[in-house]
């Protein structure tokens, strides 16, 4: 597009003038570096860099408003000739830029924007662009006028005196507006009202309403472009001079030709890429606070799993104490149970019953060991249902928290597709997440994990050497372990005859019987309680492995954006602040 051309040789500007420029330039190039790893949207950064480029061409005037507000004729009157075509249908169906040129020209760029060249001297500092209304027929009118709005270093808004301040109108002002660029009002056609007072109360009208409803306090200037024309047309002097009274045009032509002086213009062109900066700017420091506050909610819902899974350790570990103290007082019973038998059984009263070997085992069989096997073996159970229990409560409690940040879906965002591409990452990975618990808990087969950790138990303790457990329950190799004193006593005393020896031998054969089962359940208790206690932990860090694992790659997406969107915050409020200060600079 062929709307930007350098300044003029004989254009020179000051060491000062050049420094706000390259501030200004420096600006831009700043915040386009601080979006773009985001990554911005390419229409945002082709934006700034013409915004940039700008800085180095004449000043663009931009005429906007509804179509038959009497754009083209305002052009017309200001030129003196009759440039652009005038009517009451929507006549101006392109952009039309207006340069200076020593001939009358018209040349149509590829984009279909016209260019007039044409030997007004104003043109030689400033760039005139005629727009398509605002609500013409032509709906790509619209889309052409507000692309190159932006643009504007200066905005001249023309509306009609018989529809002044229109709904359209005023959003299209707060679009402007938003770009930070300075707006003048041209309130056309007076010629349609009566006299002063009615001029006078339709200007109060729209100054009333740009104060009420954008906050701005624009310069206002009240015209008949008509009649402008039809004076400019006229050769008598008088009647010349009484329309173009009437028109009022003189005022506009004034701030055109003359208030609009070189300074004035120099530093709209400093501030047009700052408007555009902090336009820009604002816009992605939005999209960082609410994608912000998003991952915030994210990261908090990682931070309550985190604190679940804390709890869910301790919860483990404290009841798993008390359900190894169980098994342990199990194994104390039996022992006591076992002194008792042996007071009772190793005596001379019963020399004869010590030699049958078999008799006493079964006697230490139904009186020692009892139901033992069956207690060790029903509790041990019990434990391992509840650990099956917690583990997918655990599943569960993580379903709901992950359900619950699925609902609070990504809201759309104007930066185009960047905001699209980050809300699908995060929904991706927070399904996955949701996906992988649900299937947990749907494929959660209580009966197999508990028969998983019931081996797994069974080969522990096996691996700690009580003994050879097979596919026994852990009663039955506590038991094994358990009556081996009990062998090594009868086997003992079967070879013990009645005599005095029974007398010494007895005795000591008790304490040593009695002795040798305190060992032995000592190191029963404290070797089951090792195999129980490292199998224990196995099995929770692996529950809680599988539930980080699951987590994993959406709580590194959360942290990883965070961090990247708060250094883009940081960076964005650097701009601002530079932004505001050189703003102050040219606005002082």
């Amino acid at each position: 597009m062929s709307d930007s051309p350098a300044l003029p040789p004989d254009r020179i500007l000051t060491g000062r003038e050049d420094e706000l420029r390259q501030r200004a330039a420096g600006i831009v190039e700043e915040l386009a570096r601080a979006i773009r790893p985001i990554p911005a949207d390419h229409d945002d950064l082709e934006l700034l860099r013409d915004a940039a480029e700008r800085l180095n061409a004449l000043f663009l005037l931009v005429i906007v408003g509804e179509f038959n507000s009497g754009k083209s004729a305002v052009v017309n009157a200001l030129l003196g000739e009759p440039v652009m075509p005038e009517g009451v249908t929507p006549t101006t169906s392109a952009i039309h830029i207006l340069r200076y040129g020593d001939a009358v020209g018209e040349i149509v760029d590829i984009d279909g924007i016209v260019e007039h060249v044409f030997p007004a001297d104003f043109l030689r500092d400033v760039n005139l662009v005629d727009t398509p209304g605002t609500n013409a027929i032509i709906r790509e009118h619209d889309a052409l006028s507000q692309r190159f709005v932006p643009r504007a270093d200066l905005v001249l808004f023309v509306t009609s005196a018989d529809r002044p301040f229109t709904e359209s109108e005023r959003q299209f002002m707060a679009e402007i507006r938003g770009w930070g660029k300075k707006i003048v009002l041209v309130l056309n056609k007076i010629d349609l009202l009566r006299g002063d007072a009615e001029i006078a109360e339709v200007t109060d009208f729209i100054r009333a309403n740009a104060v009420r409803l954008l906050g701005l306090q624009p310069q206002i200037f009240p015209v008949a472009a008509r009649l402008a024309r039809e004076a400019q047309l006229t050769e008598a002097p008088e009647e010349r001079a009484r329309r173009w009274e009437a028109s009022r045009f003189g005022a506009l032509e004034q701030f055109i030709l003359s208030a609009l002086d070189e300074e004035t213009r120099i530093r709209l062109k400093l501030l047009n890429p700052l408007g555009i900066a902090d336009r820009v700017g604002a816009r992605y420091r939005a999209t960082a606070a609410e994608r912000l506050a998003l991952l915030d909610r994210d990261l908090q819902t990682i931070e309550r799993i985190e604190q679940r899974i804390a709890v869910y350790q301790s919860d483990m570990r404290a009841d798993f104490t008390s359900y190894l103290s169980r098994i342990e007082a199990i194994v104390f019973r039996m022992n006591d149970r076992a002194d008792r038998f042996f007071d009772e059984t190793i005596r001379l009263g019963r020399v004869l019953d010590l030699r049958d070997r078999d008799r006493i085992q079964r006697e230490f069989q139904a009186e020692v060991v009892a139901d033992t096997e069956r207690e060790i073996d029903a509790a041990v159970a019990e434990m391992i249902d509840w650990m099956v229990e917690r583990d997918l409560r655990l599943w569960q409690e993580v379903t709901e928290y992950i359900d619950r940040r699925q609902l609070d879906r990504h809201q759309p965002e104007v930066v185009g597709e960047t905001s699209a591409q980050f809300n699908y990452d995060r929904q991706a990975l927070l399904g996955a997440v949701a996906r992988r618990a649900d299937e947990v808990v749907e494929r959660f087969d209580p009966g197999r994990e508990a028969q998983a950790i019931a081996q797994s138990l069974r080969d522990a303790v096996a691996q700690t050497a009580l003994t050879e457990v097979g596919a026994v329950g852990l009663g039955a190799a506590v038991i094994a372990l358990a009556t081996t004193a009990t062998m090594d006593v009868t086997g003992i005393l079967a070879a013990v005859t009645i005599g005095g020896l029974g007398l010494l031998i007895l005795p000591a054969r008790k304490r040593h019987t009695r002795e040798l089962m305190r060992q032995r359940s000592a190191t029963l208790r404290q070797r089951l309680n090792e195999a129980l206690l490292d199998q224990f932990e196995r099995e929770v860090s692996r529950s809680i492995a599988r539930v980080r694992d699951a987590l994993a790659p959406y709580s590194t997406f959360v942290r990883t954006e965070r961090d990247r969107l708060q250094r883009l915050a940081q960076a964005l409020d650097a701009v601002d602040a530079d932004i505001g200060e050189l703003r102050r600079v040219l606005e002082g």
